[in-house]
């Protein structure tokens, strides 16, 4: 698989079948991403792999959180809503098509039923958390972190395995701290669910759109 088949190919994936990933298949995936860039070399990441008891405790306090509403509490700021209109318009069309796909597929898409997937981390059998330290540069921190996971993600993409990004699985950043080992003076960033695609899933095959050049590039010579 060359490297322009797995950007355009590599997608979200929101269910997973139940199959354990082997841990040296993490390790080979971790230990390509570990070359990926950072400013001036720092590689201020930390990542947790979290799998097995803790993962399930992991899981049940986030679904805990997201039914009854807990407030938010992540160590990196989120973003909010006030955002440029046309990228929330991108936003409203991602959820109008998700819903749809589940719709048509006799899906539950209460918010409860929502919830309780997005807790149980679409049924993933592993999490890869990312962190850094305390002391470090915020942006460029986050920065080098997402190009870590980036990495992660296509490497996991090129082996058959499938990934999500999930902000939401540190939105609670109580969980992650009291759950993990060495979690002192670190602030978590984001964390990536992964596991062998379920591609029959309905949640799997929705169109995916991406904003033309002529949108985001400006050419100055």
């Amino acid at each position: 698989m060359d490297v322009e088949e797995a950007i355009r190919g590599r997608r979200s994936i929101r269910r997973y079948r139940p199959d354990p990933v082997p841990d040296e298949l993490v390790r080979e995936l971790l230990d390509a991403a570990r070359w990926s860039p950072s400013w001036r070399n720092t590689q201020m990441w930390h990542i947790w792999v979290v799998t097995g008891a803790t993962l399930r405790q992991y899981k049940a306090r986030l679904t805990a959180k997201l039914l009854d509403g807990s407030p938010s509490s992540p160590d990196i700021e989120m973003p909010g809503r006030d955002l440029p209109a046309v990228c929330m318009a991108r936003t409203q069309r991602l959820m109008d098509e998700r819903a749809a796909c589940e719709l048509a597929a006799g899906v539950d898409c209460s918010p409860e039923a929502s919830s309780r997937r997005i807790g149980d981390l679409f049924g993933a059998p592993c999490l890869l958390v990312f962190g850094i330290d305390d002391c470090a540069a915020e942006p460029y921190a986050c920065f080098d972190t997402g190009a870590f996971a980036q990495s992660v993600c296509l490497a996991a993409y090129e082996r058959g395995l499938g990934t999500c990004i999930m902000a939401t699985a540190v939105r609670f950043s109580e969980i992650p701290h009291e759950l993990l080992p060495a979690a002192d003076g670190k602030r978590f960033v984001v964390a990536v669910s992964i596991g062998y695609p379920d591609t029959e899933a309905a949640i799997n095959q929705f169109t995916r759109e991406r904003a033309e050049l002529a949108e985001i590039v400006r050419f100055s010579a």
